[in-house]
């Protein structure tokens, strides 16, 4: 067994609670994140896209009806009876813009959406291993820890005990508690 030179178990035991206190704010910390990224991905991977496939449906019928609009102006019978329809056709190539934008912008958050769903995924393998971390590994680590603080304060007490020196010898042999399970 190799030889250490503990000057103060209460440290120890502090760096055990520390441990253990680390874990649980890193679970906290890392459900937080997890409920970001969720945020993240349903945002611009479900309501952008319906907010944009929406609008392009309201802009589809906008320029509908602005060339109903402009046909029914167009329509007349006679060159006289007909009203003007620069207001109409301003209002078509209005919404024929309108459209357009619609349908770019409707495009640009399906491939928006691909990309953030990506990277959402790309965050949540390594905040897999961190929370691999502090739901196992650090209350593991504290653990062995523990055992070895228990082992620590046995050899503590058992070697206060002598009164005297030949007693001492005596009693640090059989008394003395066996060497701690070796640590994995």
């Amino acid at each position: 067994m190799s030889t250490s030179d503990v000057r103060n178990i209460d440290s120890l035991q502090r760096l055990r609670t520390g441990v253990l206190a680390m874990a649980d704010s890193w679970e906290k910390t890392l459900q937080e994140i997890r409920i970001a990224i969720h945020r993240a991905d349903q945002y611009f991977g479900d309501e952008v896209p319906r907010y944009w496939r929406h609008q392009t449906e309201l802009a589809e019928r906008e320029l509908t009806e602005a060339k109903d609009n402009l046909q029914q102006k167009e329509a007349a019978a006679r060159a006289g009876d007909r009203v003007s329809a620069m207001e109409a056709r301003k209002r078509v190539a209005a919404a024929k813009t309108r459209l357009d934008l619609c349908r770019d912008r409707q495009r640009t958050a399906k491939s928006l959406a691909i990309e953030i769903r990506h990277q959402c995924d790309e965050l949540l393998g390594p905040l897999a291993d961190m929370t691999e971390h502090s739901d196992n590994r650090l209350p593991a680590a504290a653990i062995k820890l523990g055992t070895l603080l228990e082992w620590l304060h046995r050899y503590a007490d058992a070697a206060q005990m002598p009164a005297s020196p030949d007693e001492g010898l005596s009693a640090s042999r059989s008394e003395m508690p066996s060497d701690p399970p070796p640590i994995d």
